[in-house]
């Protein structure tokens, strides 16, 4: 479970950057497991030539990423920060390449009644810097009014918004904090806080899982269900997780198979 002060700072801020979480024996097995996924899925090329890679339901098709995600130091994150009832709402492992373009804030028809909080974690597999990669923030741009003040900076993955310079500086140079990690570390973050990542020149390694509040609201759910018709992974629960004989695995994802959501075949 996170502390008060980090809940604090996770509030305030909408990153938090956790130490040596994961011992390096334990960083060896996830990074292996992980290659071992990348590989079933025809990504060996993204690993030899650092050619891009992303899949979703990654976690499922290994044990040992499985354990990841109920692992006491990883389960304890959203639920300090989310509450106990909060669901998963997508595991993932990616191969990140070269810079990625500053993206972030609220979706466009997102509105206070149908906002819900949302946490992502990360674990990456290389010592990461501000130089060659490291993951890079806006603190505070998760909120409003001062992430609608960032909005202009949106760029995402159009390589066509590498030169916009709404407020006067390069990308690289917008004022931010970098999160320098090394193996073992985790990052955890929101997507509505404005971030990025710089001069990197190979793959970065990366497993994460996003996370959200339990929704009470019409809004709320109205939101969740439409997220979840319009993308294959985000809010399709996975079968295996569904009937897992692990507790944790069953609890985070039961709240998507009473709204109905549509199991996930793997």
């Amino acid at each position: 479970m996170l502390t008060s002060d980090q809940v604090a700072h996770w509030n305030a801020f909408g990153f938090l950057v956790l130490p040596k979480l994961f011992n390096q024996n334990e960083v060896t097995k996830l990074r292996d497991a992980a290659i071992e996924v990348i590989k079933q899925n025809d990504g060996e090329k993204a690993i030899t030539d650092s050619e891009k890679f992303g899949i979703g339901a990654f976690c499922e098709q290994h044990p040992v990423l499985r354990d990841w995600l109920v692992d006491d130091r990883i389960y304890g994150i959203p639920e300090s920060l989310l509450g106990s009832d909060f669901i998963l709402d997508l595991n993932s492992g990616y191969i990140f390449t070269g810079d990625t373009l500053w993206h972030g804030g609220f979706a466009p028809d997102e509105t206070e009644e149908s906002f819900n909080p949302v946490c992502k974690v990360v674990m990456y597999f290389d010592s990461l810097t501000k130089e060659n990669g490291a993951l890079r923030v806006v603190p505070g741009t998760h909120r409003r009014p001062f992430g609608a003040n960032i909005w202009p900076q949106q760029a995402g993955s159009n390589p066509g918004e590498r030169e916009r310079q709404p407020f006067g500086v390069p990308q690289e140079d917008v004022p931010c904090v970098d999160l320098q990690s090394d193996p073992g570390d985790i990052i955890v973050f929101t997507e509505r806080v404005f971030h990025s990542s710089f001069g990197s020149k190979k793959g970065r390694l990366q497993i994460s899982a996003e996370y959200s509040a339990n929704p009470t609201t019409e809004a709320q759910i109205d939101r969740m269900r439409a997220d979840h018709d319009r993308f294959a992974y985000s809010h399709h629960p996975s079968k295996s997780f569904i009937n897992s004989e692990n507790p944790k695995l069953r609890r985070m994802v039961s709240r998507m198979v009473e709204l109905g959501f549509t199991p996930r075949e793997e």
